[in-house]
């Protein structure tokens, strides 16, 4: 048995030791890992289990016997599948998640953008921006990796505002991938003899390896929303690197770093962060007249008319904390440029205090009562819920915190 310890999960060194690693170890014999106490980032848990994932299906056994419980649900060592997620019990962030074709990305992207609107409060643009950099990356390993499938973590950092994810394949890389598809695109090849200039190259408009079929706009419409949004942006593929930080662009190619497989497993790692609380308009990183937005059609019954529906709420009707992401729901929606919401309780049981209050009373002081009457409105409730919410709203104005 290879006994194989790691310290933390930050950053691509620990998937590079691995590699480096496993060159020496013996095909036929059992690894078995043993995680640190360090911490994980999406950066280091999504290409690590990405790797040990493709080396398992090339045969190598691994095992981790001793995970903590914390460890394990990760997902660094079993990466969690759409197939497998039960609603309310099955975390989606903070876990590594992997996906096997372009419906599976698309499930994810859907339940990915349910927890932000749930989680994080935003600013006008950012889930709409999000919603379409998640699946156009996650979309990615299909398009140009070569890869049997791709792996994704995100984390949520509520106090902050932050959004980080990172996107992983062991596919055969950006700069492999454009040479193959050269002919045939609109790419430089001079742009292509080191992987840090393809990898840059890739994230201009209107590059793509699909030859005339893709517009190419992926990578470069990623890089706009974090341009704007003022966020970071790290692209590793093969040997090269590519970042992006506060508009501050760095770039480089390091011959020494290891990879799985030169011909097959150069392997691409898409590592983002947003800042949730600075409006960003995928329009504007698109270069497209404006749109509406894809957050806003789930809940319009008619041009400019929004309402939540009592289904989407009333298992959270008797909970504080579901409370909390009912009311952080409705602030994106507001971002998101729904002038007025009608919130519909018809036939839905007995709102609690707790429930009335977190969402309704700390909207109304949030707003201010008079914003907060003129654009928030409750349909159907019954008289003891409309009492019940009242009161919420009187104390916790009162209360005024």
């Amino acid at each position: 048995m290879i006994q194989y310890k790691v310290p933390a999960l930050r950053g691509h060194d620990y998937v590079d030791d691995l590699i480096r690693s496993s060159r020496g170890w013996d095909p036929e014999e059992p690894v078995q890992i043993e995680l640190g106490h360090g911490s994980v980032y999406p950066n280091g848990a999504v290409p690590f289990a990405a790797a040990i994932d493709t080396m398992r299906e090339a045969g190598k056994t691994f095992t981790a016997p001793n995970l903590p419980a914390e460890k394990e649900r990760l997902g660094v060592i079993d990466p969690m599948t759409v197939d497998r997620y039960v609603r309310y019990e099955t975390a989606l962030t903070n876990v590594v998640w992997k996906y096997r074709n372009e419906d599976e990305a698309h499930q994810l992207t859907s339940k990915y953008m349910d927890a932000l609107t749930d989680k994080v409060a935003c600013e006008a643009g950012v889930i709409d921006a999000l919603n379409w950099c998640i699946y156009e990356v996650l979309d990615n390993v299909f398009q140009h990796s070569k890869a049997p499938a791709g792996y994704v973590m995100m984390q949520l950092h509520d106090q902050s505002r932050k959004c980080v994810i990172a996107v992983s394949d062991m596919g055969v890389g950006v700069q492999q991938s454009l040479v193959r598809a050269s002919a045939e695109s609109h790419i430089d090849p001079s742009q292509l003899r080191e992987a840090h200039l393809a990898i840059a190259h890739a994230a201009q408009a209107g590059v793509t390896s699909k030859g005339r079929m893709n517009q190419g706009n992926g990578l470069f419409g990623l890089r706009r929303a974090i341009e704007i949004n003022g966020g970071s942006l790290s692209i590793r593929s093969g040997r090269g690197l590519w970042m992006s930080k506060a508009g501050v662009v760095t770039a480089s190619s390091d011959l020494n770093r290891p990879v799985l497989d030169p011909d097959r497993h150069q392997s691409t790692t898409v590592d983002w962060q947003l800042d949730c609380a600075t409006p960003v308009s995928i329009n504007e990183a698109l270069g497209r007249t404006d749109r509406g937005s894809e957050l806003l059609e789930e809940i319009e019954v008619g041009p400019g008319h929004y309402r939540i529906d009592a289904a989407e709420i009333e298992d959270s009707i008797g909970s504080r904390v579901k409370g909390s992401e009912v009311r952080v729901r409705i602030q994106n929606y507001l971002s998101a440029g729904a002038k007025q919401i009608v919130v519909d309780l018809t036939q839905v049981g007995v709102v609690s205090s707790s429930f009335a209050d977190e969402v309704l009373g700390k909207l109304a002081l949030e707003m201010g009562e008079l914003e907060y009457r003129r654009r928030i409105f409750i349909d159907g409730a019954s008289v003891t819920n409309r009492g019940l919410i009242e009161k919420a709203i009187e104390l916790r104005l009162a209360s005024g915190g």
